[in-house]
């Protein structure tokens, strides 16, 4: 006894057959394959109100189809094949079908489809194909394909992804921006100085000045005013010293801050003095190191050495009666 494999059900013939004709149309642009499967008498409806032919006309419209339907990808299929009558039977469903990412055209659509077969001695022939999309944007230039749609769809897509790379860029210059500056006074803040001094490890240069500033009575300010006038108290200073030293500027503390900067000697010497005058005109008190080097370029040890000098200076403010230390 042999055994034999069951033939398959002309339902299951007629759904492998429309398969394969919606495969070889979308995936391959194989119009032969199709204008093989019709019968003379067919009528086909296409996507678009004006795509529509009976009979041979038919099998001559699909050829100017050669070429024109982008590589396609599909899934989501779905099949129902219904025998109408006797030896008639009607194939209906739906796929997603979607432009292959080769093709350079962005398009996705939820295609319907409905294909009637008549089962003749030699198998099955479609006699009416009807394609349904859910958009009426068939151009009249189109062929087989909404074209113009894709295109217009693949540019509009190309476009949201421009706009949208713009606006991280935009979001991460923001952050970097955020990250190294001072929130109060808009200046560099620690995290920004922090990254100075380790920069300053291979850096080369000609001069360097480093000067410490140290607000007096910014603690009596903040006890008897509040700290919405501490800030304000802060933001003058800032205000002073950034119309000296635009960009050259670090608050490192509540109310420290470091200017470096590059310029010669007498230049650096003659602009912080310039900050300690804008100060006094403002009722702004500070306390001030200096430190201007040739050779030996240090920031570190730099604003050390200043550091060193300003607190000299704060002990003297602090000295003179009526500076109560207390309040600093």
């Amino acid at each position: 006894m042999t055994g034999h494999t069951a033939e398959p059900s002309r339902e299951q013939v007629i759904r492998d057959l429309t398969s394969a004709m919606l495969h070889k149309h979308y995936c391959e642009n194989n119009v032969e394959f199709l204008i093989a499967q019709m019968s003379s008498d067919i009528l086909w409806l296409g996507a678009a109100e004006h795509e529509w032919n009976t009979g041979q006309a038919v099998a001559d419209t699909f050829r100017l189809f050669a070429g024109q339907v982008p590589k396609c990808n599909t899934y989501d299929e779905t099949y129902q094949v219904l025998e109408i009558a006797p030896d008639a039977y009607l194939c209906v469903g739906r796929m997603w079908i979607a432009t292959d990412p080769s093709t350079g055209i962005a398009l996705r659509v939820h295609q319907r489809f409905t294909l009637a077969f008549r089962w003749t001695e030699t198998g099955p022939v479609c006699c009416h194909i009807h394609i349904s999309n859910p958009y009426s944007e068939m151009d009249t230039d189109d062929v087989g394909f909404p074209g113009k749609l894709a295109r217009q769809s693949y540019q509009y897509l190309q476009e949201q992804l421009a706009a949208q790379e713009r606006q991280l860029e935009e979001q991460t210059i923001l952050l970097r921006r955020l990250s190294f500056e001072d929130t109060l006074t808009g200046l560099y803040n620690r995290n920004k100085f922090s990254q100075l001094l380790q920069d300053d490890q291979d850096a080369r240069r000609p001069c360097l000045g480093v000067a410490c500033f140290d607000l007096n009575g910014l603690k009596q300010i903040n006890d008897r005013q509040g700290h919405r006038a501490g800030d304000a108290f802060i933001r003058g200073a800032a205000d002073q010293l950034r119309q000296v030293f635009p960009d050259r500027i670090y608050r490192i503390g509540g109310d420290e801050f470091v200017v470096i900067d590059e310029a010669p000697e007498e230049e650096f010497r003659q602009n912080v003095r310039a900050v300690q005058a804008g100060m006094d005109r403002h009722n702004i008190s500070c306390s001030v190191g200096v430190c201007w080097r040739q050779t030996g370029c240090s920031i570190q040890e730099q604003i050390d050495e200043a550091d060193r000098q300003m607190y000299q200076a704060k002990r003297l403010f602090y000295s003179v009666k009526g500076n109560n230390r207390r309040h600093r």
